[in-house]
């Protein structure tokens, strides 16, 4: 048997969550189209009959900026390089590469980790893959580049066999079902964090964050969630609300609906949204 830690590192919104929750076969980290939509590192369990692969996604780099969020968000993708049995370098072939890009290859070539590269969304037409041969020439070292969709799943057969080559004999880290490290609490703020970011689009920026305060059981198989919407500025808070509030129901009913799918319950939500210019510190202070 063999088991492992691979990391899945890359720019933000070139598929790593897609391709985490592709992987583990369930939704474990949220996809918006909004940069640095992942926060912290997000562990996925893969179990197999040849063992058990730990997927850890992390943020995509954000250059440039020095605001403790983007600070803290490069910091958790760098630390994730330490310790880890692989590495998954994943890549968009639609974006040119930029700076982001070329500072990711520089961390990977520094480091004496097995990297696996995949070119991702190999689905795309072939006229928007426009860095297509340029990322098939990068050189990080890698043991092997593939092609991939994490969206469509053409070709994750294949990473996986690419990662288990390279992983260690060992014993598993998760028992058996297991698929994350992420408890229901933080799942429901992700949700609504995802779905939040969905219904607001380019509109408010990616400093927003949301605590649960309340979530128990009640009679008749119902389940009562309160739950914190932070931003940082009352212009944001505004346009989360909405006219009437009709924005916030929208999230609110957008979450509840996937929440009943999943549980098989009948959601009570109560959102609310605050404003804190310092929720980032208070935030990264209890990772």
């Amino acid at each position: 048997m063999k088991s492992g830690f691979i990391t899945l590192i890359g720019r933000s919104n070139v598929g790593k969550s897609t391709l985490l929750n592709a992987l583990v076969g369930s939704k474990i980290a949220i996809v918006t189209p909004k940069a640095q939509t992942t926060r912290k590192p997000v562990r996925g369990v893969l179990h197999d009959e040849r063992g058990q692969v730990v997927f850890v996604d992390t943020p995509g780099l954000f250059l440039g900026k020095k605001d403790i969020l983007s600070k803290t968000l490069n910091s958790f993708a760098r630390q994730q390089l330490e310790g880890v049995d692989g590495v998954v370098y994943v890549t968009d072939p639609a974006r040119p590469l930029g700076e982001e890009e070329e500072e990711i290859q520089r961390m990977l070539r520094s480091i004496n980790i097995p990297v696996i590269m995949v070119i991702n969304k190999s689905d795309l037409p072939e006229s928007e893959k426009r860095v297509l041969q340029e990322l098939k020439e990068v050189d990080v070292g890698q043991q092997a580049t593939l092609e991939i969709s994490a969206l469509k799943r053409k070709d994750l057969n294949r990473l996986v066999d690419l990662i288990f080559n390279i992983l260690p004999e060992g014993e598993p880290f998760y028992p058996d079902m297991q698929i994350t490290d992420m408890n229901h609490k933080e799942w429901v703020e992700e949700l609504i964090r995802e779905k939040a970011f969905f219904r607001l689009h380019q509109e408010l920026p990616y400093t927003l964050a949301v605590t649960l305060d309340e979530m128990e059981p009640r009679e008749n198989n119902q389940t009562y969630i309160r739950a914190t919407i932070w931003t940082t500025h009352d212009r944001y808070k505004r346009m989360i609300i909405g006219a009437g509030g009709g924005m916030l129901k929208q999230i609110g009913t957008d979450v509840r609906l996937e929440l009943e799918s999943v549980s098989g319950k009948r959601i009570f939500l109560e959102l609310r949204v605050k404003t804190d210019p310092k929720w980032p510190q208070r935030l990264f202070k209890q990772i």
